[in-house]
């Protein structure tokens, strides 16, 4: 048998270890490093958006001459009160445009909001409506965004820009066209000028991917802006933009409103016309499960109302490429989110069982009641079977991971890697079915009933019968919620728009039953929209909420993590409308938020 002489070995210890130190090393470089084929893509979209960014900055340099009051009280501005400035001739739309373009050049690159940019041609637009304003016989009541500077979430289309979804495979022909919204917004003298980030494909309700980078909260660096429209929401609320316009699937408008202190509107999926945006999965146009729509965002109500008369003007008159004709657009009634003399009956939904909400949205609740009540509102308590709730969420998983393995997930990546918020999702999926039967049973021993809905979704792929029950049943959720609303008389129901604020960064995967208060009511297609009401107060900075839905876990850890140093954080609440009956939740908003 070969014997080690350990003389030598003594002798020569530090040479050995030398050796086979440089073996290991020579092992790793010859194993086949996992590269991103997109790391060219984001060097190349970098450049293209810094030659904008220096050619926006010539602008500002050579034609912004206002005061610093005068930039502020633009900043400061609700759209009618812009519309007055330039009926006035104080201001004109360029220098507007400038003001809100030289706050989104400070602040949004730097702290994770801006996608792509459309600076020239919203030069160009501005320019060309400062010499219409300057008409006789021009009258910008007819035109709700005249003037007014929009944002957009990076998956609209809208001309020369990408619909990347925060994927370097997307990031590589600009539109040559814009979507129906771009179009309705320019139709109303809407300048849309920039795209707005969003986490990798929307999948998540904070907002980063490696393309653009990570979107962090206004207020605090280690918390996100929401998602997933989180650019949208952190660029409004430090005064980048007057007005924005986001989708929500689940949540993704009312999160980052809730969490940035914004308003935040998502219509019923029938009111607004689908079609123009980028789709998230190749399947997206099959999906009839979620309803998703789109919306706007702002820090002043006024504005949503001019954005959902801009999203429902002009319709007929749009190319026949980028309607849908299977759609009859409703007429919005604008008048209708200002009555006052319309009294309403409007429940509170205190909490859903899978996850309490904190002590600050509570209160932000009570608040919300005092006011209602202050200008002649019925308010009741909203107590309900909370089986429907805890079914219905058990569907969003369901549909999510239905595919077999999140197939279409995988189809639209193209070789990119994940972000990390998918990592609970892939375990359920893509376990081997013996191991998925152990760990399901060890999770429903451990009473852990959120991470156990998870895995029983992700326990195969859902047949055609099977998807068409759940339709089935979701459509009856829907008739049964009217039912109950319509047995108590109710206009509208007010609730919590998630458990807690603001949640850490990379966090978010991790209690995805927090935000059941959004994904629930797209399930069933109602309307609903956030209301910013106040902030945590320094005794409010814990959670120690009791469990009703299994014990505590992770999602409870995530949550007393996200109540701690929370103080000063905005908080909100929900309006929610039964579907298409969107001028009641927007009027509702209105006088929850005064």
């Amino acid at each position: 048998m070969f014997k080690i002489n350990q003389d030598l070995l003594s002798k020569h210890k530090y040479t050995a270890l030398s050796i086979v130190a440089s073996v290991g090393l020579l092992m790793l470089s010859f194993r086949k490093r996992k590269l991103n084929p997109f790391e060219s893509t984001y060097r190349r979209v970098a450049q293209e958006i810094q030659q904008k960014v220096l050619t926006a900055k010539y602008v500002i340099q050579t034609e912004l001459k206002l005061s610093n009051e005068d930039k502020t009280l633009i900043l400061d501005s609700s759209i009618p009160q812009i519309h007055k400035f330039y009926e006035s001739k104080k201001f004109t739309c360029l220098d507007v445009l400038l003001t809100f373009l030289e706050v989104t050049l400070e602040k949004g690159f730097k702290m994770g909001y801006l996608n792509d940019v459309n600076f020239e041609d919203a030069i160009q637009k501005a320019r060309q409506l400062d010499q219409e304003l300057k008409s006789k016989n021009y009258k910008i009541e007819n035109m709700p965004l005249f003037g007014i500077p929009v944002s957009v979430k990076d998956t609209f289309i809208i001309k020369g820009t990408y619909q990347a979804f925060g994927c370097g495979a997307y990031a590589q022909k600009r539109s040559e066209i814009d979507g129906i919204q771009g179009y309705l917004i320019n139709r109303s003298g809407g300048i849309v000028f920039a795209k707005t980030n969003l986490p990798q494909f929307g999948f998540s309700y904070e907002s980063w991917n490696y393309l653009f980078g990570r979107s962090i909260h206004p207020q605090d660096p280690t918390r996100t802006s929401g998602g997933s429209t989180g650019g949208e929401g952190g660029l409004i609320a430090v005064n980048g933009s007057p007005l924005g316009l986001g989708s929500d699937s689940g949540g993704s408008i009312r999160i980052p409103s809730h969490f940035c202190g914004l308003y935040g509107y998502k219509p019923s999926s029938k009111r607004l016309i689908m079609r123009g945006q980028a789709k998230g999965v190749p399947t997206w146009d099959g999906i009839r499960n979620i309803a998703s729509c789109y919306g706007p965002m702002s820090k002043h109500f006024p504005n949503l109302v001019n954005m959902m008369s801009a999203l429902t003007n002009n319709y007929e008159q749009a190319p026949i490429n980028i309607k849908d004709i299977n759609f009859v657009m409703k007429q919005f009634d604008e008048k209708e989110c200002y009555n006052n003399n319309k009294k309403y009956k409007i429940g509170v939904l205190r909490k859903i069982n899978l996850l309490l909400p904190c002590k600050a949205n509570q209160r932000a609740l009570d608040i919300a009641v005092e006011k209602l009540k202050a200008q002649g509102h019925t308010v009741i308590e909203f107590e309900i079977d909370q089986s429907i709730f805890e079914n219905v969420f058990q569907h969003v998983y369901d549909v999510m991971l239905g595919d077999g393995g999140m197939k279409g997930t995988y189809e639209l990546y193209k070789g990119e890697p994940w972000i990390s918020h998918f990592d609970n999702f892939k375990k359920a999926t893509h376990s081997c079915w013996l191991w998925k039967k152990i760990y399901q049973k060890w999770l429903k021993f451990q009473d852990r009933k959120r991470e156990l809905m998870i895995w029983k979704a992700g326990d195969h792929g859902l047949s055609y019968y099977e998807n068409l029950h759940i339709t089935t049943r979701l459509t009856a959720y829907q008739i049964q919620m009217i039912q109950i609303w319509h047995d108590l008389q109710l206009d509208a129901v007010i609730s919590p728009v998630t458990a807690g604020v603001a949640v850490k960064h990379n966090t978010a995967q991790n209690c995805f039953s927090g935000i059941s208060y959004t994904f629930i009511w797209n399930m069933i297609d109602f309307s609903c929209g956030s209301v910013p009401i106040t902030t945590v107060q320094e005794d409010e900075q814990y959670y120690n909420e009791q469990s009703l839905f299994g014990k505590k876990d992770i999602e409870y850890k995530v949550l007393e993590e996200t109540m701690e140093h929370s103080a000063g954080l905005p908080v909100g609440i929900q309006v929610i409308s039964k579907p298409l009956e969107d001028e009641v939740c927007l009027n509702i908003m209105r006088q929850c938020g005064q």
